[in-house]
């Protein structure tokens, strides 16, 4: 099946009174303990420093390499690390109201409006309960709809993604993996929210299924409304599906600028070599594939300057000692890359 292509009205960097979601400034850093007391040794940079903003109706993709720290920024987002178990600073700004400063009292209303996809449709659905009760149970929790209604209102979220209401009493194991991840879409549309975070949604399908659950993703955002952070691997898939697309290396983002204006003419190094290594149906667009030296830094013992200075066949001893900010390049404003040596 054909993925169709993202309407090019919604892109563009979204204005400063029109974000549904502004983080500013995202750390996120796991501490390493050692010996028999767990004494703090020191820090693994998970999220360094991150900004990014979403706007109503549109799809940011966040793409990088595994291990970059995509998953843990979705994360940090939905607030949804365990306390305790890793430093965080910034602010995550939804609608203007801070996530990590709501109280806990208010903050079971503020996650009705933003929900997630996960990558493994099998671990995400609990195997003992029923379709039926793992849609209807945000419902039954957020009292969104009176209990007699629960069941009517499962079976049109189940139509919504292409179920009939007869699967309501069935159990996960009796679904293919493309079928698991529809439910979980079902479940992520129950509260009706206004922004879903889809962790790697299609990484572990099939790819023609992959299609199919893309399109559904795109038709569902044109009916609902819906915001997406979308994030992934595959910068082909991110590429279709996107308004605007976010590089990620080493905990930070490298680059930032509308989908097709990043695809046709990236900036930074590490995109050019992400961008190198995406499959040409075409014999004559044949990209020249550039093959990165070395391997990605730890996040526990980043490298000072640019993190990306090890492996960038353009370094040079300003790249090894500063650390460069993201800056406009070619008087594209939405166009932003953190590299010395491109312009």
């Amino acid at each position: 099946m054909e993925l169709e292509a993202v309407p090019t009205q919604r892109i563009g960097y979204p204005a400063a009174d029109a974000m549904l979601l502004d983080v500013k400034e995202l750390t996120v850093a796991f501490p390493i303990r050692s010996g028999l007391l767990q004494t703090v040794c020191g820090h693994i940079q998970a999220v360094n420093h991150i900004s990014l903003q979403i706007k109503p109706g549109e799809t940011l993709g966040l793409v990088g390499e595994s291990g970059c720290g995509k998953t843990t920024a979705g994360r940090a987002i939905l607030r949804l690390i365990p306390p305790g178990t890793a430093e965080i600073s910034g602010q995550v700004l939804f609608e203007g109201t801070d996530i990590y400063a709501t109280r806990p009292t208010k903050l079971r209303s503020l996650r009705r409006h933003i929900q997630v996809i996960f990558q493994d449709p099998v671990g995400s659905l609990n195997p003992r309960m029923t379709v039926g009760s793992m849609i209807g149970e945000p419902l039954l929790v957020h009292k969104i709809v009176p209990r007699v209604q629960i069941s009517s209102r499962v079976a049109e979220l189940l139509q919504k993604v292409g179920f009939s209401a007869d699967v309501i009493n069935r159990y996960p194991h009796e679904f293919s993996g493309g079928q698991r991840q529809r439910i979980g879409i079902a479940r992520a549309l129950a509260l009706n929210p206004k922004l879903i975070v889809c962790d790697e949604p299609v990484s572990a399908l099939d790819v023609s299924i992959q299609a199919q659950v893309l399109n559904l993703l795109r038709d569902l955002q044109t009916e609902m409304g819906l915001s997406y952070l979308f994030i992934a691997h595959n910068l082909a898939v991110v590429e279709h599906f996107s308004n605007r697309i976010a590089v990620m290396y080493l905990g930070r983002i490298v680059e930032t600028a509308a989908a097709c204006t990043l695809t046709r003419d990236p900036k930074h190094p590490y995109t050019q070599a992400l961008l190198s290594a995406v499959p040409k149906p075409e014999v004559e667009r044949k990209n020249h594939r550039i093959v990165l030296q070395g391997e990605v830094p730890s996040p526990a013992n980043p490298p000072t300057g640019c993190p990306f200075h090890p492996r960038c066949p353009l370094a040079q001893e300003r790249c090894k000692r500063e650390m460069p900010p993201m800056e406009i390049k070619s008087g594209d404003a939405t166009h932003l890359a953190a590299c010395w040596e491109t312009h």
